[in-house]
C-alpha cells in the first residue's frame, strides 16, 4: 500500500517563520522601550558601588555658622536671581551674618545682614504692621544686595564654612543615561571636610513620555546619594527655620540641563 503524500509541511513552515518573525518584532519593540531601563541600572550598580565610599556623610551640624561660602560649579554660579533668593532663604543675620556666592562671570559676591534688616516682615507677619509679608521680603533681600560687594576668588576674606557644588566626570556613554554632582562642605578654619555628597540621577525612561511629565530630563529622586538639598538643610538646620526655604536657585537643575541640552543640538546644526 502506497502512503499518501503529506503536503502540509511548507504550510507548517510558513507559520513557524510567522510566529518567529512577530516575537521578534515584539521583542525588537520591548527591548526599544527598555533598553534605557536595562543600560541605566546595570551603570548605576556599577557606579554606585565604586569608589569614594562612603558616598555620603555628616560628621557635624552646625547651628551658628556666621559666614558661608557657597561654589556653585553645577549651574555654575549663582545669578543675580539666584543671590536674591539664596539672601531671602539663608542669610538670617543671626546664624549666618556673612554670605559669599561665586557667579556665573566669575567674580563673587559678599553680602551681609542683620537680624534688623527683616524687622519689617516680621512685624507684619507678627501683625504689628501693616503689609504684604512677600513684598517687605523682597524689598529687605534687596536692600541687603545694593550692600553687597564684590571679590575674586583671591581677594574674598575668608569664611568660617565653604559649600562647593561640582559635576562628577563620566563617560560620554554614561551621561547618556545619568547624571552625576557632588557637594564637600568644609570647616574653613580646621581644614576638616564636615558633610559630603555624591549623587547619581538618572534619565526618565523612555516608557514614560517625556512629555507627560512636564519635560522632566531628570528623574527627582538620587540611584545613590542622597536628593539635593538635603545634606545642606541638615548641617545647616536653622536654615528651616528662617523662611522655611532652603531653595538655592530659581531654575531646577532638570530645567537647567534639559537647556543645555537643547543649545547644545541647536548649535550643532
Amino acid at each position: 500500500m502506497k502512503k499518501s503524500l503529506n503536503f502540509n509541511w511548507p504550510v507548517k513552515a510558513s507559520a513557524w517563520i510567522l510566529v518567529l518573525v512577530g516575537s521578534t518584532s515584539i521583542f525588537s519593540l520591548i527591548l526599544y522601550f527598555t533598553h534605557d531601563i536595562i543600560i541605566t541600572n546595570y551603570l548605576a550598580y556599577r557606579i554606585c558601588r565604586a569608589a569614594p565610599r562612603p558616598k555620603t556623610f555628616i560628621k557635624k551640624t552646625v547651628e551658628f555658622p556666621e559666614s558661608i561660602y557657597w561654589e556653585d560649579n553645577v549651574y555654575p554660579g549663582f545669578d543675580q536671581k539666584d543671590r536674591l533668593l539664596m539672601i531671602r532663604n539663608y542669610l538670617d543675620g543671626i546664624h549666618l551674618k556673612t554670605m559669599a556666592l561665586n557667579s556665573p562671570d566669575g567674580s563673587i559676591y559678599l553680602f551681609t545682614a542683620t537680624a534688623a534688616d527683616w524687622q519689617k516682615s516680621k512685624d507684619i507677619k507678627a501683625r504689628k504692621r501693616e503689609g504684604n509679608y512677600f513684598d517687605a521680603l523682597d524689598s529687605e533681600a534687596r536692600a541687603i544686595a545694593l550692600r553687597g560687594k564684590i571679590y575674586t576668588a583671591e581677594t574674598l576674606p575668608q569664611t568660617n564654612y565653604s559649600v562647593v557644588f561640582n559635576p562628577v566626570e563620566l563617560s560620554p556613554f554614561e551621561r547618556r543615561y545619568l547624571w552625576s554632582d557632588e557637594v564637600v562642605i568644609t570647616e574653613n578654619t580646621t581644614g576638616e571636610v564636615i558633610a559630603f555628597n555624591r549623587r547619581l540621577m538618572r534619565r526618565w525612561y523612555r516608557l514614560l513620555n517625556y512629555d507627560a511629565v512636564g519635560g522632566r530630563y531628570y528623574y527627582p529622586h538620587a540611584m545613590c546619594g542622597e536628593n539635593g538639598i538635603i545634606l545642606e538643610g541638615t548641617v545647616f538646620s536653622y536654615a528651616k527655620k528662617f523662611h522655611n526655604q532652603i531653595q538655592k536657585h530659581t531654575i531646577s537643575l532638570n530645567f537647567l540641563m534639559h537647556n543645555k541640552k537643547e543649545i547644545g543640538e541647536n548649535n550643532e546644526h
